[in-house]
């Protein structure tokens, strides 16, 4: 094994609910030695710098929403100067760690509407999109990895290890069997939780909702309000959302809005 999809998501599988109406995966794709070697100590040094962190007497676990609230371990965010500064450093580190960024997202009512007689789960959806796209990249390179996420609810995780697993045994009408079987080393979605401190699950979560609210806004026709969030999109549009090969374009790659 030689790469590593960490992901997260953002919304759940409530189809009927006005305000749930989006879900989206996204997904981070680095080598293993690039995440040991830059990912984690880039990550470990920049909580140490601003949150007192340390590996065992002060763990502390970048979570995007007690950060924005500036919530205790993350009280140091109130004061407007270091606040700035960690803004500053966290989005160079976005910029330039070196990661693959998939982010797939479905409207759930609209999904519903077309399909009334059949539809996928949602979480399925998602999730056989996601690993299609990093299926073929590792075909396409000849590597072979397996896939993280953060453990959350137990009808949650439940719905992505069986997406999972079925995508790994049946293959999608647009890549065999043998060929997911080849690339992916395990059958199973593997969890970490939050307290293991995986550096590469939290880097995504904190480019996991800026691009779901991305990719929401071009369902909606809405902009996007969250200032710090668009600028996380256009780092990631600048040089980490996944591409194809040939053309160099985005959407349908590492943008992609399903039904």
């Amino acid at each position: 094994m030689t790469c590593r999809l960490y992901i997260d998501e953002v919304g759940n599988d409530d189809v009927t609910t006005p305000s749930e109406r989006f879900l989206s995966i996204t997904g981070i794709t680095t080598k293993v030695r690039s995440h040991d070697n830059i990912i984690r100590p880039e990550i470990e040094r920049i909580k140490t710098t601003f949150f007192n962190h340390h590996p065992i007497n002060n763990p502390v676990i970048l979570h995007r929403k007690e950060i924005l609230r500036k919530e205790a371990p993350f009280e140091a965010l109130r004061d407007p100067t270091t606040n700035a500064a960690w803004e500053n450093q966290i989005l160079q580190l976005i910029e330039r760690l070196p990661y693959i960024a998939n982010t797939v997202i479905i409207d759930k009512h609209e999904h519903v509407n077309r399909y009334q007689v059949w539809h996928f789960n949602p979480y399925h959806y998602c999730m056989r999109t996601l690993v299609e796209r990093y299926v073929l990249w590792l075909n396409r390179h000849h590597l072979t990895g397996d896939v993280v996420a953060e453990p959350r609810y137990p009808k949650v995780d439940k719905a992505l290890k069986n997406s999972f697993r079925y995508i790994y045994r049946n293959g999608t009408e647009h890549i065999p069997p043998n060929i997911v079987q080849r690339c992916l080393t395990s059958h199973e979605l593997k969890f970490d939780p939050k307290p293991n401190n995986v550096c590469g699950l939290q880097l995504v979560e904190m480019i996991a909702n800026p691009s779901h609210q991305a990719l929401k806004a071009v369902f909606t026709g809405e902009p996007m309000k969250a200032a710090f969030g668009k600028r996380i999109v256009e780092i990631l549009d600048r040089t980490h959302y996944a591409r194809n090969p040939k053309t160099g374009q985005i959407d349908g790659w590492g943008r992609k809005w399903l039904p």
